[in-house]
């Protein structure tokens, strides 16, 4: 039987420090070499009046847990400008107003689809339990403040799961909407029982902070280098939305994977993958004045990644110094490491639905 797994349950059965444990497991196995990943890879199609489709797919290999998953997401975005910056913005297209992305995890043992999951809720569990991870191998171990950049989905991730890893007494939150901002400070002071507020820009926010973590929708700089305490530890979900000088200034920078850019097919674009681009059309060359507008440029390709972190591979960073963890792309194995272990809970619970395996596969040779 294939079991089948709604994001509800997905809730119920994954809690953040076993999703912390499974990811340090993940980038440990990676990081000594015994993991597999292939590329993001993106398809663009023509624009039309939702915006433009995205087909997206990552994927993994993890022996030591005997699984490959990949990652796939059907997708309609458009890009608009802000009060912060030009965002990207997924539209909620499908039937019901509602987004479309999955996780088919299948066995290694002998190439059965072993389970099918919608992949938000494990989508923000990765990118949380990935910062959280950087933070916990690089920031000051008696981290009490946190400066949070944004206010969403992503946002309120990052911040269950950096109060997992480090002894956080106060949360500082900023985002432009003040109303999303004080919402998620109420939700957040009611879980954690900690200092939590909303403040009125983001150098308040960043101010004195020994964490500052960014988690928006911008692609361009939300943080500025002048704001951020020199013994501090940053985080992103995006290079982009870091300010010159951060990484510059940072003694020990560490990026999730060396690959900084997915590679992105376009129609009408001929059949060779291209790395930087415009994405949509009325909006001529601004990704590109972002990208070029860094008065310094490092070199991501050449900064050490978080599984040569956890391994032990690179050491850690000395006390008291300016530190930072760009999240720049996403790895199938995240998605294999958390559906995996979602299979394994919801099997020992009793969890989710079943289908009969024979549909999914076939007796002519693929």
């Amino acid at each position: 039987m294939t079991l089948i797994l709604s994001n509800a349950e997905i809730t119920e059965i994954l809690p953040v420090k076993q999703c912390l444990v499974r990811i340090e497991e993940c980038y440990r196995e990676m990081g000594c070499g015994q993991a597999g990943n292939r590329p993001r890879s993106d398809i663009y199609g023509p624009v039309h009046h939702h915006g433009r489709y995205v087909l997206k797919t990552m994927d993994g290999l993890l022996p030591r847990f005997e699984v490959a998953a990949i990652r796939l997401n059907s997708d309609v975005v458009r890009w608009r400008h802000g009060p912060d910056g030009l965002r990207k913005e997924k539209q909620p297209a499908a039937p019901g107003s509602k987004f479309c992305g999955l996780i088919l995890l299948f066995s290694t043992r002998n190439g059965e689809p072993l389970a099918i999951m919608p992949d938000g809720i494990i989508q923000r569990l990765r990118v949380a339990c990935t910062n959280a991870l950087g933070a916990k191998y690089m920031a000051p171990s008696s981290a009490g403040v946190y400066g949070l950049i944004g206010s969403g989905w992503q946002a309120s991730g990052q911040a269950l799961a950096m109060t997992a890893v480090l002894p956080l007494r106060e949360i500082r939150i900023y985002s432009p909407t003040r109303a999303n901002r004080e919402r998620l400070a109420r939700e957040l002071k009611a879980q954690l029982g900690i200092g939590v507020s909303a403040v009125d820009s983001a150098r308040v926010a960043v101010r004195g902070a020994d964490v500052v973590g960014i988690a928006t929708n911008s692609v361009t700089s939300v943080v500025e280098a002048e704001w951020v305490a020199p013994y501090a530890h940053v985080t992103c979900i995006k290079e982009l939305e870091l300010g010159d000088g951060i990484l510059e200034r940072s003694a020990l920078s560490v990026v999730n994977t060396r690959l900084g850019r997915p590679a992105n097919y376009i129609v009408g674009k001929g059949e060779n993958p291209i790395y930087d681009h415009d994405p949509q059309e009325g909006l001529a060359d601004d990704l590109t004045k972002v990208r070029g507008s860094r008065r310094v440029i490092v070199d991501l390709e050449k900064l050490p990644d978080l599984g040569e972190l956890v391994s032990g591979r690179i050491s850690p960073p000395p006390a008291g110094v300016l530190t930072c963890f760009v999240n720049v792309m996403g790895h199938g194995i995240q998605f294999a490491a958390l559906g995996a272990l979602a299979y394994e809970n919801a099997k020992a619970r009793g969890i989710g639905r079943e289908i009969p395996t024979d549909w999914l596969l076939e007796s002519e040779t693929p």
